[in-house]
């Protein structure tokens, strides 16, 4: 029983690693495809982590 939950918790905490590093990947690709100097639309997705991070969240 204590190795299940050993192994139930490492994945756990894999699993949101995973999901954490793909958020911020994702957040970084959007900040860079909204940054261009023609455009620079600045119209990024909800949940962008660096906008959550630097400014409230909307």
């Amino acid at each position: 029983m204590k190795k299940l939950i050993l192994n139930t918790t490492k994945n756990l905490i894999l699993i949101l690693t995973v999901v954490f590093l793909l958020w911020i990947l994702i957040s970084w690709f959007d900040i860079v495809a909204h940054n261009d100097p023609w455009r620079g639309s600045h119209e990024y997705m909800p949940g962008n982590a660096f906008s959550v991070l630097v400014h409230e969240y909307d």
